[in-house]
């Protein structure tokens, strides 16, 4: 933080553009206050834009403002933020969040100083500086095509990062103690030890944002000038809800093999005898399926219905509790062979 203020320093006579970087609660929209403050514009107007909610209709008459009879409802002409930055610093906060078509009009804006109003055809100037924050990464933005990389340059002549709060122990209790003594108008509040350690134990994910709260919530509780742990209640981390269990379908019947054919006596078989035994054992393994028997057997169906009519094989699916349906394999067929 010290660093961070030297560079503030820095700027104090400069006006150039600075880009803030920092988790959300950092304190990034009160460092683009301070910068403001110390500059040389410190006496013009710092206008706070929230490019989150910054529409594509939102930039043409709030920013850009609009002339009287542009639209319904426009019975006067009004002033947009750009114009009321004039001479002083327009902060965009959360530049990250952004549409797209609006980074193209935003450029436009700040790199000619120029812009019509709505309904306008006349140009007006603007001299304002430029302070952006954000809590993306506007580089990993930019390769995703979701930012525009001639923003991103022009935006951060000097980038600043604030660093989150659980990173700052050593300044953390102080913070907290000035918190703490603004929220009793002024008087001295004291931390148990208890309270301190539990303090340092926390990770802070909404950084300053969530300390304040945490503090004001403990302010209610506490019981004379000392603040104790159980005064100290932390929002809950929000996880994702468990998955429900889906219902699954019932897995496939295993998928039986057929057995080595003709097991007994091949080789007193004859080529006819064979191929019908290897037939009815692929369509029982296929649980007299056509199709996926033709597959298993490298041929077409129609091949197959051939062969099932000249061996009198029955295609009749088996039943559940197996075997190749109410007929026998080797029993009468529905499909008779040829005289």
């Amino acid at each position: 933080m010290r660093a961070i203020e030297e560079e503030i320093e820095n700027l104090r006579h400069a006006d150039c553009t600075v880009l803030i970087l920092g988790e959300t609660g950092t304190g990034k929209s009160v460092l683009a206050r301070r910068i403001h403050a110390l500059g040389a514009r410190a006496r013009g107007a710092f206008v706070d834009v929230n490019c989150a909610g910054l529409s594509i209709d939102f930039v043409e008459s709030e920013l850009f403002g609009h002339e009287r009879g542009s639209f319904t409802g426009a019975y006067a002409p009004k002033n947009g933020l750009l114009e009321a930055a004039h001479g002083g610093t327009l902060f965009l906060d959360e530049i990250g969040d952004m549409d797209l078509r609006v980074q193209a009009k935003v450029l436009k804006v700040l790199e000619e100083k120029r812009f019509r109003r709505m309904g306008s055809v006349q140009e007006r100037s603007v001299d304002v500086r430029l302070i952006a924050a954000t809590h993306t990464d506007l580089l990993d933005a930019v390769a995703a095509r979701s930012f525009r990389q001639d923003l991103y340059y022009r935006i951060s002549t000097v980038t600043l990062t604030l660093p989150p709060l659980r990173e700052r122990e050593e300044d953390l209790l102080l913070i907290a103690s000035q918190m703490c003594a603004r929220l009793s108008g002024g008087d001295p509040v004291e931390f148990a030890p208890c309270a301190v350690d539990k303090l340092l134990a926390h990770s802070w994910p909404g950084n300053l944002r969530e300390l304040g709260n945490v503090l004001e919530r403990a302010h209610l509780r506490r019981q004379g000038r000392e603040l104790r742990a159980e005064d100290l209640s932390f929002d809950p981390v929000r996880r994702p809800p468990p998955r429900r269990a889906v219902e699954s379908a019932p897995p496939p019947p295993p998928r039986v093999e057929p057995p080595p054919l003709l097991a007994n006596g091949a080789s007193n078989a004859s080529r006819h005898e064979i191929e019908k035994e290897h037939i009815r054992v692929a369509l029982a393994a296929e649980l007299g399926q056509v199709k996926a028997t033709a597959e298993r057997l490298g041929m077409s169906r129609s091949t197959l219905y051939a062969k099932l009519k000249r061996h009198g094989i029955d295609n009749t699916r088996p039943a559940r509790g197996g075997g190749l349906g109410a007929q026998g394999a080797d029993s009468p067929t529905s499909v008779k062979q040829p005289a």
